[in-house]
């Protein structure tokens, strides 16, 4: 039997299904998916955050970061131009 890949809106209505009580024997029978497919989507939709919080993680240190190196750079080019503008004179 071939992989049959599932849109998230076939995910969310199998998943609305057993939020209603119904047993997860008939769904997976139903929709012919096997009972580990099921459970690893309803872990996945229980928990979405996780992943999203690291991804939300990496992200803040990587602006912490850059905004650092601006701040650096805004110096160094106002102490350059500094100076230029006293080599001028």
């Amino acid at each position: 039997m071939a992989n049959k890949r599932y849109s998230q809106a076939e995910i969310n209505k199998v998943l609305k299904e057993a939020a209603a009580g119904t047993a997860v024997a008939e769904i997976i029978r139903r929709h012919g998916i096997a009972e580990a497919t099921f459970y690893r989507w309803r872990a996945r939709q229980a928990a979405p955050g996780r992943a999203e919080g690291s991804r939300l993680e990496r992200l803040d240190e990587e602006n912490r970061r850059l905004k650092h190196l601006l701040a650096e750079t805004t110096l160094e080019i106002h102490t350059l131009r500094e100076e230029l503008g006293n080599k001028k004179s």
